[in-house]
């Protein structure tokens, strides 16, 4: 049995590795930013906790498929193909939503949080959930990553993905407050011009997931 500092020690590590793990994923813009994004610029600087409590609700899903031995069937080719598609599809019907809504959007006069926001919190769970790109993370890395913490038992599991969130939250809660402290700078027609901008990236992050080979 080994000296109770090295488990310490080796549980810091694994704190460590989950929160690197999530911060480098984090800062990768994708889908999940952008309506981030949007929704610190509608509700306001809290909007970033809401969306990545959506995220780690999904994340919670995935674990437990992970458990179950199911995570194979999210690394078959025939339904990373599927998802792909679906996902593409879902980030074109966004952006051209967006797109045509864009020029009726206005940010003057928009009040900040009011409590619990569902759209973010379940736009947390549906961004994350048609990412082709999150769900191949969890079937190869994050499986990977889970059994070799296993060897700590359940203890090791649960530093890891509090380490994980810990990144999302840190990360996705400064982004939505930098925002929401930027809309004071922005007229309703920058903010409209940020829209279709954001719209233009969702169907170019499209074009990627379907011709990006999985």
């Amino acid at each position: 049995m080994q000296p109770i500092w090295i488990f310490k020690m080796n549980l810091l590590f694994i704190f460590f590795t989950g929160f690197t793990i999530g911060i480098s994923g984090a800062i990768i813009p994708g889908p999940f930013t952008f309506f981030t994004v949007s929704q610190a610029l509608k509700t306001g600087k809290f909007a970033g906790l809401k969306t990545t409590a959506g995220h780690i609700v999904f994340e919670l899903f995935m674990l437990l498929v992970i458990f179950f031995g199911f995570h194979e069937i999210f690394t078959h080719q025939v339904f990373l193909s599927f998802a792909s598609i679906v996902g593409a599809l879902a980030f074109i019907i966004m952006a051209v939503l967006l797109f045509i809504n864009a020029s009726t959007m206005k940010i003057l006069g928009i009040k900040g949080d009011s409590g619990f926001d569902k759209g973010s919190f379940i736009g947390g769970i549906f961004f994350s959930a048609i990412s082709p790109g999150f769900i191949i993370w969890w079937a190869t890395i994050g499986f990977v990553t889970i059994v070799r913490v296993s060897l700590f038992g359940l203890v090791g599991i649960v530093v890891l993905i509090v380490g994980h969130w810990l990144a999302d939250v840190l990360w996705y809660g400064f982004i939505s407050y930098m925002v929401d402290k930027g809309k004071m700078y922005l007229s309703n027609k920058h903010y409209q011009n940020i829209v279709r901008f954001i719209s233009v990236l969702l169907i170019l992050l499209a074009f990627q997931i379907l011709f990006m080979p999985n």
